[in-house]
């Protein structure tokens, strides 16, 4: 649970250097720049490479995949329904489809579950919500930002951006083996990405939101850890899909919002107050939601 553990006391960090403003005002987008150019490729490069793929990982695959397109129409048609405005929408469209899958989800899929449960868990992430992030996330941060008004706009944004570049080449990177200084070098680098960014959020996060915030974020929070994972475990019940394979996936879809999407929907100026609370607040509350559902699933 170090992980964990990591996540809170940065974000209590960036909180505390909020309050104390001995940093300057930009410090928050220079550190996401970090991550988006620097940490975040790392991290793939890093990961990508050890994944062993089979028939198995159909399973994490396709309900990562289904969780997604439906949290993300309910969201876009909730988001017309109360007339959100763009910014809100932009934010909300990245941070309740893609899940903290990852980092998060993989330390709480192994406290939950045991260590028999983290197979799966990686491929959710790594085939579902990562390469999500880095695609459809990327051309919705720019749509919604209005930095691309076309498809071949979007597109050009989406093969220039960083993690994706590094994502292509992670794939082929499969087949080799990284030299032990490399390797080394991209694990140390990757390892920052989570207290640099939770640093990050603290910095932005306002416990006392617009009254304007507080509908999208009770909705948002509600979509992410409620109703995405009872989607998840509908489906797999209706295909008849037990063991801890579905276990497992019905918890990747209950996981609080990605702290990468967090990063992406600031770094695209998308209400980045109101996403950094977002995380930050589905974050508190689905440590305990998490727990909540593995108990569901156990009775």
């Amino acid at each position: 649970m170090s992980n964990i553990a990591v996540v809170i006391i940065c974000l209590l960090v960036g909180l505390l250097f909020q309050r104390s403003k001995h940093l300057p005002e930009n410090a928050a987008a220079s550190l996401n720049g970090y991550v988006i150019y620097v940490a975040l490729p790392a991290l793939i490069l890093a990961e990508i490479p050890k994944l062993t793929l089979n028939h198995e990982a159909l399973i994490p695959v396709v309900v990562a995949w289904a969780v997604m397109f439906f949290s993300a129409a309910i969201t876009f048609f909730t988001a017309r329904w109360l007339r959100w405005s763009r910014e809100i929408t932009g934010a909300l469209m990245l941070l309740v489809p893609l899940g903290n899958t990852g980092f998060v989800g993989i330390p709480l899929i192994e406290a939950h579950l045991g260590a028999q449960g983290i197979p799966y868990a990686i491929l959710y992430d790594q085939l579902g919500t990562f390469i999500a992030l880095n695609t459809f996330g990327i051309a919705l941060a720019a749509y919604y930002a209005r930095g691309a008004t076309s498809a071949t706009k979007i597109l050009r944004n989406i093969l220039v951006f960083p993690s994706f570049i590094a994502l292509i080449l992670a794939f082929p990177l499969r087949f080799f083996s990284y030299p032990d200084w490399l390797a080394e070098a991209l694990a140390r680098i990757s390892s920052t990405l989570v207290p640099v960014v939770m640093v990050a959020v603290g910095l932005q996060w306002r416990f006392r939101l617009e009254s304007s915030h507080l509908p999208p974020l009770l909705f948002g929070c509600f979509y992410i850890l409620v109703v995405s994972p009872a989607f998840a475990w509908l489906g797999l019940w209706l295909f008849d899909i037990r063991g801890l394979a579905a276990q497992v996936v019905v918890l990747e879809a209950a996981m609080p919002a990605m702290i990468s999407a967090g990063v992406l929907a600031v770094s695209h100026n998308l209400a980045p107050r109101f996403a950094a609370s977002m995380v930050g607040y589905s974050l508190l509350v689905g440590l305990v939601s998490v727990w909540l559902w593995r108990i569901l699933l156990v009775h």
